[in-house]
């Protein structure tokens, strides 16, 4: 009997190895290539910000227009005494005006300025959004794809375990194992199901997430080549110029930087606005001057009395200040942001480099076949063997949470310096 079990659990003591287990959803095998060139073209939110982009782009061009001209008539009704409606022929009276505005003091260049930096933020909005749902998007592949390397660990375990568990029932039926034994077994069995549960809710979460991302209602297998992690790497980066180019070319910052420049846009905007604008137009008069068929210049320009556009000034002169503000603080969590993410990384790749996965595998192993031997020949419990047995399982876990952490950290980086580092 012990030798039948001992040749059930170790077929099933494995490393994370993947292997093909049954599942009861059906899943679609995707790489993280993939997963992002759907993402690219069926994101409504990007899909949103993008006709953002060219709606601003088209204001840009109306700012361009010139005003219309406006064209006023004057039609002869007679008089108190006689009305003639539409009196404009012999005898009759007709007047006709045409004005063109003429904006003084740069303001249609400037109107078509703050036009352009509201197209550019847009513009650095989308890039933002990119940013920031990408990070979603890796984070949740890798969650997927690690939590399943674990599932597989799980389920064979569990596979192995219900074996035994049903051997020792049969055992215990004829009196040939001590019941405790049956008892302690189960209880392991039920803690094993309750953490196969709890990581295929955790599964099932990042694929929520994934499916959200992507407008999808399909499953996904998270698949990685051997090579896809190798470029995971600090060398050859520099953590000041890191800290400089997220200070200037990170999206978000990006954005803080447009807003200033728009405040400031806006300032020498409302200060032209009290310029008055002139109008130049010309007048006939049929009948209704000192002589016939008079033809006149019009020329026309506000008289700024009162209206200086002082508060519009004082107002726009305030938020250029509130905007610079705002701009050197973006700035400064854009940095920090990087600094930690950068020793975040650090620290995870002094436990990465200390620590050979590959030999401890041979370890571990080389543990478990010895475990076996010994309790073959009697000299340890089977409480004693399902330690080891439970501790295989935890150390799945730990394995494989510890190296979604590792890649999740460089997309991290890739996040707060708004780059794409890691190639």
């Amino acid at each position: 009997m012990k030798l039948l079990i001992i040749s059930v659990c170790t077929a099933g003591l494995g490393y994370i190895t993947p292997s093909q287990a049954q599942a009861s959803l059906q899943r679609i095998p995707v790489t993280l290539q993939s997963v992002e060139d759907t993402f690219l073209v069926q994101n409504y939110m990007l899909l949103a910000q993008r006709y953002q982009i060219d709606a601003s782009k088209a204001l840009v061009r109306q700012a361009k227009i010139w005003d219309n001209p406006e064209f006023s008539t004057v039609l002869g009704w007679g008089s108190t005494d006689q009305l003639k409606p539409f009196n404009i022929g012999s005898g009759g009276q007709a007047q006709y005006d045409i004005d063109q505005l003429i904006q003084l003091a740069g303001k249609r260049n400037k109107n078509i300025q703050l036009a352009g930096a509201a197209a550019s933020m847009n513009e650095a909005t989308f890039d933002e959004l990119v940013r920031t749902l990408k990070l979603q998007l890796r984070e949740n592949f890798y969650d997927i794809y690690y939590t399943q390397q674990t599932g597989l660990v799980l389920k064979e375990q569990l596979d192995n375990l219900q074996k035994i568990v049903d051997a020792y029932v049969e055992a215990d039926k004829k009196g040939s194992v001590p019941h405790s034994d049956v008892i302690r077994l189960q209880a392991l069995q039920v803690e094993l199901e309750n953490d196969y549960a709890d990581l295929k809710q955790e599964e099932l979460n990042a694929q929520k997430n994934l499916q959200q991302l992507l407008h999808s209602q399909d499953f996904y297998e998270a698949r990685l080549a051997s090579g896809d992690l190798a470029h995971y790497t600090l060398d050859h980066i520099q953590l000041q110029q890191l800290l400089d180019s997220a200070a200037q070319n990170r999206p978000d910052v990006r954005v803080a930087a447009l807003q200033y420049q728009t405040a400031e846009l806006n300032y020498r905007l409302q200060k032209s606005m009290a310029v008055p604008d002139l109008h130049v137009g010309a007048t006939y008069d049929k009948a209704g001057s000192y002589i016939n068929n008079f033809v006149g210049l019009k020329l026309g320009i506000d008289l700024p009395l009162w209206n200086r556009n002082q508060g519009n000034i004082r107002s726009a002169q305030n938020q250029v200040k509130s905007e610079a503000e705002q701009f050197k603080q973006q700035q400064s969590v854009a940095q920090t942001e990087v600094l930690n993410a950068y020793q975040r990384i650090l620290a995870l790749e002094k436990r990465y480099k200390s620590f050979d996965l590959q030999e401890f595998q041979q370890q571990f192993d080389t543990l478990i076949d010895e475990v076996a031997k010994n309790f073959r020949k009697g000299n340890i419990s089977l409480l004693q063997f399902i330690d080891y047995f439970n501790s295989y399982s935890d150390n799945a876990k730990n394995i494989n949470r510890f190296l979604s952490n590792r890649v999740n950290a460089y997309e991290e980086l890739n996040y707060a310096t708004g780059q794409e580092l890691f190639k």
